[in-house]
């Protein structure tokens, strides 16, 4: 191949994004040759795009299919759900959506669960117990609240144990 060869003008495909419209994965670099390739892959993107379309090139293009290839390379599963992460069903073309985890008491019944619901195409919740929270901001206040009130509670035993092994 020559040089400064011509190259023919590819028709640029869309991202691979989920029904959501966002891509699935979380981008953690496996390792050093990883993060090499990541951090020349911007302008090799770019280089790449200037020469086989440059009459399609713009930088944020070039940016587009940088994001996609770097979603692409560090893809974890989505999990079996491709419209929510942490959905646990696996059956394909499922239209309800849930997942939970639990700590158990030391009977092993419930003594508190989170998790997620989605029912056909109503709105998505993260509950806390048999409290339903709708959007970010307030579950993270309640969670606050919630952690608040643990570190009371192991603020508690410590006092509470120390005074009974200090009885004798």
């Amino acid at each position: 191949m020559k040089r400064n060869a011509t190259f023919p003008t590819p028709a640029i495909p869309p991202l691979d994004l989920t029904p959501t419209g966002r891509l699935p994965y979380t981008a953690r670099p496996a390792d050093d040759l990883s993060a090499a390739v990541l951090e020349i892959l911007p302008a090799a993107v770019d280089t790449a795009l200037r020469h086989v379309a440059p009459e399609q090139y713009t930088p944020e293009l070039a940016a587009r299919i940088t994001q996609g290839a770097v979603a692409h390379l560090l893809a974890e599963p989505a999990g079996p759900c491709p419209v929510f992460r942490d959905c646990t069903f696996a059956e394909p073309g499922h239209f309800d959506h849930f997942s939970r985890a639990e700590v158990t008491d030391t009977d092993g019944s419930p003594l508190l669960d989170v998790g997620m619901a989605a029912l056909d195409d109503d709105h998505a919740v993260v509950f806390v117990r048999g409290a339903e929270f709708t959007d970010a901001a307030s579950l993270k206040a309640k969670t606050a609240e919630l952690r608040r009130l643990l570190d009371q509670a192991d603020a508690l035993a410590d006092r509470v144990f120390a005074d009974h092994e200090a009885r004798g």
